[in-house]
């Protein structure tokens, strides 16, 4: 399929729209770059992608410093406006800054948007690691431990969808790379209402993670603890953390029904 093709019928798309968001990205992914090299990197005639960053840079969307381009602070107030969409941010937000500061560790809320896990906040205990997530940040849902939740209440149609469209790249050894190995765990993970993520994103770090539902039953974001090997191991991984995330999943539960 062409991209600017649509999907099962939703028409074509606007190519000169597709050649605006391939430019941002390839800013982002670039860290900055000048025509050039944006014409280079995408394969895009000089006078085309000139044109694309001269209407951005009008439109303040990215800036120009000499003769670089970059993407512009314009986009956090776009970001802050979608977090304030989502109902349950705010209360979220307030347990997991709750759970980083009772752990010591990182406390993360994830939400699913097309296919992928987005971070919606981080919060850093005393004794936390650096790890590279951070707000807005997207990843595949299945090499997570909050993708996972996430993937745990949704129906089947709607995970072989996720699964069609993004693959199950192997991030590890430890990786989920087979579709029949993923249902098999989302079946535990519906049964205990808890996922484990055992140096499948990154060798060295463990994660444990609680869907969190909303009334009506849907799934709306899930919320983690995440850490080193050293630290999350024996029961301290499988029994005291999950008991402590999925109290932390049913406080933002019952709260939200209060919104």
């Amino acid at each position: 399929m062409s991209k600017q093709d649509g999907p099962s019928g939703e028409g074509r798309r606007v190519k000169a729209v597709q050649t605006t968001t391939e430019i941002l990205e390839a800013l982002r992914e670039l860290d900055g770059a000048g025509v050039t090299e944006l014409a280079d990197h995408l394969d895009i005639a000089k006078a085309t992608v000139h044109s694309h960053l001269a209407t951005l840079v009008d439109n303040e969307f990215v800036v120009k410093r000499g003769d670089e381009y970059r993407v512009s602070l314009r986009f956090v107030d776009f970001g802050e406006y979608a977090k304030s969409n989502v109902d349950i941010y705010e209360i979220t937000k307030k347990e997991v800054d709750r759970l980083a500061e009772e752990t010591g560790e990182v406390a993360q809320f994830m939400i699913e948007e097309h296919g992928k896990g987005v971070y919606l906040h981080k919060a850093s205990g005393e004794n936390a690691i650096q790890t590279a997530s951070y707000t807005g940040n997207r990843k595949d849902l299945h090499c997570t431990a909050l993708g996972k939740a996430i993937l745990s209440q949704l129906s089947g149609t709607r995970v072989d969808e996720i699964i069609d469209k993004t693959g199950l790249p192997q991030r590890t050894p430890n990786t989920v790379s087979t579709r029949d190995e993923l249902f098999e765990e989302l079946e535990t993970i519906r049964e205990q209402k808890v996922a484990f993520d055992d140096e499948e994103i990154l060798q060295g770090l463990r994660c444990v993670a609680a869907p969190i539902a909303h009334p009506n039953g849907d799934i709306q974001g899930a919320i983690s603890i995440s850490g080193p090997t050293s630290r999350f191991k024996g029961d301290r991984f499988r029994e005291e953390l999950p008991e402590i995330v999925r109290g932390a999943a049913n406080v933002i539960e019952v709260n939200a029904t209060q919104v």
